[in-house]
């Protein structure tokens, strides 16, 4: 079964690729701000190579290549992205003559598919192979499942937490506190992977704290991740918060996540009703703008729609998941709404919950014995990946 696994894992690459060719190829790519792009480096090709390889390296993409080109700069917003994928693009670019775009879409599959394998692994021990391979399969179908193959820190993370779960598992508490590490120098929720890690020490020592070993040294390695980065940044700009600092870019702030959930909630309410308007002169978001009323309302209701499929899919495997997988699926999906957006919320929250891979685990138990059930979920989630591949490599928001 992990043979099959790793086939699906290289047929859903390729049908996302194609989607992504014939949209571009067909239809066109959306004219972008000037700002929003690299012309020299991100979109390096030109005819039909252009549709093969450019759509991936658009939006954070973009980022991401003109940090691995020129390094971070203090007051430009790029300390908003953490050091290891860009760094890894970086090195990887010289053995492709330094072309950045190709370098990182080699990184990304690479990832990813170390992730389908310790993710196939993680759930067969805990389950049955056919639960183990329809969790790889619908987190690679997931309607925002481009990202692993995009100019995105998405793959690597994954890998990462993985890694650092499922050794944390067996008790290799050294490579799995190692793994945390880069995991948190590849995104700021890496940290979130203390929460498990701890859980897993503690229930292989009966949860007796007298228990407490060497190996406990190991948890600490998470946390010292962020704290490289943050010493970097104290070094360099002289704020070790920086990277927090710049979210105001992104018009993201700081707030309880009971606000942010409310302001979700609030935003897909007036979002739905802008839609049933079918008109712009009135806005009933006040953080929208009369060009992109529409798609701002699609968004914040997509947002919200997908956090709570999340949050019922995490109280489905509460009692059928381990304890420590339950709490990293709670942490992953809850450590956005710390930091909302003025106009979304919830922005970015499809992309947010390929992390979660717990709430896949739910789903494809639920679906086990129920094979109807099975290809309803997976006809619905090829359809709407086929549609937001489309949107992304056209260069349209999609999270």
């Amino acid at each position: 079964m992990l043979r099959r696994t790793m086939v699906m894992a290289v047929v859903s690459r390729l049908l996302i690729g194609l989607t992504a060719f014939l949209a571009t190829d067909l239809i066109g790519v959306k004219a972008a701000p000037w700002a929003q792009r690299l012309p020299r480096l991100a979109e390096p090709f030109h005819g039909s190579l252009a549709h093969l390889f450019n759509p991936w390296a658009v939006w954070d993409g973009v980022w991401f290549i003109k940090i691995a080109a020129d390094g971070y700069a203090g007051n430009d917003g790029t300390v908003a992205f953490f050091p290891l994928y860009p760094l890894m693009v970086r090195w990887v670019g010289i053995l492709f003559d330094n072309n950045l775009v190709i370098a990182g879409i080699v990184v990304s599959l690479a990832c990813y598919f170390a992730a389908m394998y310790f993710l196939y692994r993680l759930v067969e021990a805990r389950c049955s192979p056919v639960v183990a391979y329809r969790t790889c399969l619908y987190i690679s179908i997931f309607p925002t499942a481009f990202y692993w193959q995009a100019v995105y820190s998405e793959s690597m993370f994954l890998m990462l937490s993985l890694a650092c779960i499922l050794w944390s598992t067996e008790g290799r508490w050294k490579v799995a506190g190692l793994a945390g590490l880069l995991a948190a120098l590849t995104r700021s929720a890496g940290f979130l992977l203390i929460v498990p890690m701890v859980i897993c020490y503690y229930e292989q020592r009966g949860w007796k704290l007298r228990r407490t070993d060497a190996s406990a040294a190991s948890l600490l390695m998470i946390p010292e991740g962020l704290m490289v980065w943050m010493a970097y940044l104290s070094l360099g700009f002289g704020k070790p918060l920086l990277f927090a600092q710049v979210q105001d870019q992104w018009r993201r702030y700081l707030a309880v996540p009971t606000f942010a959930l409310w302001k979700s909630v609030e935003a897909a309410y007036e979002g739905a009703r802008q839609l049933i308007s079918a008109q712009t002169s009135r806005l009933y978001w006040p953080a929208s703008q009369p060009g992109a009323a529409m798609p701002l309302a699609v968004a914040n209701l997509v947002n919200l729609a997908s956090f709570v499929v999340a949050c019922l899919a995490i109280f489905y495997g509460l009692r059928r998941l381990p304890v420590a997988l339950s709490a990293y699926a709670v942490v992953t999906i809850g450590y956005p709404l710390l930091f909302p957006a003025t106009s979304m919320p919830l922005m970015s929250m499809p992309r947010f919950l390929l992390a979660a891979f717990p709430i896949f685990m739910s789903i494809a138990i639920s679906t086990e014995r129920r094979p109807r059930t099975h290809l309803i979920y997976a006809g619905l989630m090829i359809l709407f990946c086929v549609v937001l591949t489309a949107k992304f490599a056209m260069f349209s928001w999609v999270a």
